[in-house]
């Protein structure tokens, strides 16, 4: 027989679902309706909550369970969603086949309605091992300004579980991003006249492949045994007004990725000396470069710290593969673990490759195993300390 269905953790689901949450940078909302439901629930429970504005209207929510005289565990989850186009019905949660359907489902409030129900469990057990910190962030889905803002508060926990749809396994290491401007000016002018203007997406021809020659050469000189090389990619250019224009302005977004030990500014800043370079050369280019508007760091957890093993243990019990992974994607566990220093794993339920999309949906069984697995990881880490 089947066991029953968890209907209060599948009720808490389906009430973060039907939340508007997408990104303010997004066109939508924010996030201040969930997180003040989240304070809502967690005060109920008999949880310390504050709230912390990080930009007008977009707040972090961190509600505390607290004895003292015990370790203390941060669950950390992004509180906000990508768009709710093109999914129908995006807002409206519906049980078919054992999934819930919605925006968010999977990504990342599966993890969200789990560790809230962990909460709950500490928050009625006075033996429960640990202390806890459940902090909801915001803008995750963009900037990450939300886990930043957490983690420069220098809070005072032990070790981190970032809920992202993992599918229950383990990630301790990451990718990490910088991300920046390049622009050529040019001469606007008639088309029928170019000789009088100076092309500006021309020139961004010219530089790139000094760009190239630049990054691509040092993406292999480290090689991370779980998450490879580096890469790169320019993903925008914007120039031109019109086709019957000399364009006199031409830009680009570098995204590249990193691995632990990478530098970014030095990644930027050689590019930019190879600019410099060409331009000293080539008088009549016009160059400019931002500094980055994205800096992610590369991180990874050891495999033998404490929340790595005690998660290792937690799924191991339920015969999931208990391998520690790496992930190419980042996440708010880079800014815990970047800027603060706090060891984390990324650890939920739900399906990547189903985050974003028009059918969004988690599977209710991966759902209730992963507040199992949770408490667990929160029941044994103080046995991993010894």
């Amino acid at each position: 027989m089947d066991a029953p269905i968890n209907q209060p953790l599948l009720h808490t689901l389906q009430e973060l679902v039907a939340i508007n949450s997408v990104n303010g940078h997004l066109d939508g909302p924010g996030e201040a309706a969930i997180a003040a439901h989240v304070g809502e629930l967690a005060r109920a429970m008999g949880a310390d909550v504050e709230f912390d504005e990080v930009s007008p209207g977009r707040p972090n929510v961190m509600a505390w369970i607290r004895r003292g005289n015990r370790p203390t565990l941060l669950l950390e989850c992004h509180l906000d969603t990508v768009a709710l186009d093109p999914m129908p019905d995006a807002l409206n949660p519906r049980i078919e086949h054992n999934r819930l359907y919605g925006r968010g489902s999977a990504d990342p409030k599966g993890s969200l309605a789990a560790m809230i129900h962990v909460l709950q469990t500490a928050a009625s057990d006075p033996n429960f091992p640990v202390d806890l910190c459940l902090a909801g962030c915001m803008d995750e889905e963009i900037s990450m300004t939300g886990s930043r803002a957490l983690a420069s508060r220098s809070i005072d926990v032990d070790a981190a579980i970032v809920g992202e749809p993992t599918q229950l396994r383990i990630v301790t290491a990451q990718k990490g991003a910088v991300r920046w401007r390049v622009r050529t000016r040019g001469v606007s002018a008639h088309s029928a006249t170019p000789e009088l203007g100076h092309n500006a997406i021309v020139d961004m021809g010219r530089i790139l492949p000094v760009i190239a020659t630049a990054i691509e050469p040092r993406l292999h000189e480290r090689v991370h045994p779980i998450l490879g090389s580096g890469t790169w990619n320019v993903g925008t250019v914007h120039g031109g007004t019109s086709v019957n224009v000399v364009p006199d302005l031409c830009e680009i977004e570098i995204d590249r990725r990193l691995v632990p030990g990478d530098s970014a500014n030095q990644i930027v800043a050689q590019v930019n000396t190879a600019l410099e370079n060409l331009q000293q050369t080539e008088s009549d280019l016009q160059i400019e470069y931002d500094p980055p508007f994205v800096e992610i760091p590369a991180i990874e957890t050891p495999e033998e710290s404490p929340i790595v093993q005690a998660s290792k243990q937690a799924i191991e019990a339920t015969g999931r593969p208990a391998t520690p992974e790496g992930v190419a994607y980042a996440t708010d566990a880079a800014m815990l673990t970047g800027i603060s220093n706090i060891p984390a794993v990324v650890l939920g339920p739900g399906n990547i490759a189903r985050a974003h999309t028009n059918n969004e949906w988690i599977e209710i069984d991966e759902l209730e195993a992963a507040v199992g697995i949770y408490e667990t990881i929160c029941r044994s880490y103080p046995d991993m300390l010894t």
